[in-house]
């Protein structure tokens, strides 16, 4: 990499759900971000991740990563201006935000959605498909969710008429797209960097953590804001999607919504397939609501 970095400076991060970050500065001040994957899937995915920041970054309104290292251990890069607009809380996953994201909608979720505009008008790309899985498709991933639900039943115990709203959701073709983009797959607060000028609310100034990134559902980049910031930030960041050029069909609503509460099922199955008990007790107790 050539760049002498100042170990006493390192700070870690281990609140990633795939990655283990170190905060630390060059000789020079520069501040750098150093992530290791947690797991041999999260680094396979990196490949991925790094095509997906070449095609989006001259297109998005905003920076996004610069990669200066990359190998399957290590990925690095000079820090992005700014600080998380929210963070989640490791222990109860409630997101704690930084700023008020609906006070100054043109400094925030308007540069928001027209970065998911500009990300979902890219079709999908052979570069984003993960090595030895086939082509993501509509019907995969549908087909996808129907085995989390066939899991959530015989692995988490969740009733067949506990889980019936997701399968009539998911059997039902109104909600779902004719046809893939790619998606970042983790749109939340502590994604979003913001930078506050001396005068002046907070405004955007960052897109982070592409790890997920890949063809999917497009509906699939609203669903974190709405867990985090309610239904008026989904309203506003959806109204601005549609101002900024996006495609919002009349389900694209209530397909969201159905998305936010299938996530509980996700990170269930999440905790017990990295060895988290604590969140499948937490996301079970959310289904129970």
């Amino acid at each position: 990499m050539g760049i002498e970095l100042d170990p006493a400076s390192a700070r870690s991060d281990d609140s990633g759900w795939d990655f283990r970050v170190t905060h630390v500065r060059a000789a020079d001040g520069t501040p750098w971000i150093l992530r290791q994957p947690r797991r041999p899937a999260a680094s396979e995915q990196l490949a991925v991740e790094g095509a997906v920041l070449g095609a989006v970054r001259d297109r998005v309104p905003v920076p996004v990563p610069d990669w200066r290292l990359h190998t399957p251990g290590l990925v690095a890069y000079p820090s992005l201006p700014g600080e998380a607009a929210g963070q989640e809380d490791p222990v109860t996953l409630v997101y704690g935000w930084s700023m008020d994201p609906l006070a100054h909608p043109d400094r925030y979720l308007e540069p928001l959605a027209r970065s998911l505009v500009a990300v979902h008008s890219l079709r999908p790309d052979g570069r984003w498909n993960t090595a030895g899985r086939p082509p993501a498709t509509p019907e995969t991933v549908r087909a996808g969710i129907a085995v989390k639900l066939d899991r959530a039943h015989t692995e988490l115990g969740l009733s067949k008429a506990r889980l019936a709203r997701w399968r009539r959701w998911l059997d039902d073709d109104r909600m779902w797209p004719g046809q893939l983009a790619l998606v970042h797959r983790d749109i939340h607060p502590g994604h979003t960097l913001v930078t506050r000028p001396r005068h002046g609310p907070p405004v955007l100034s960052g897109l982070l953590d592409w790890a997920n990134a890949g063809p999917g559902d497009p509906a699939a980049d609203f669903a974190d804001m709405l867990y985090a910031g309610g239904e008026p930030v989904l309203d506003g960041l959806l109204d601005a999607y549609r101002a900024a050029g996006g495609e919002v069909r009349d389900s694209l609503r209530a397909h969201v919504l159905a998305r936010a509460s299938f996530l509980w099922v996700h990170v269930a199955l999440r905790g017990l397939d990295t060895g988290r008990p604590a969140w499948v007790e937490l996301a079970l107790s959310r289904v129970a609501r």
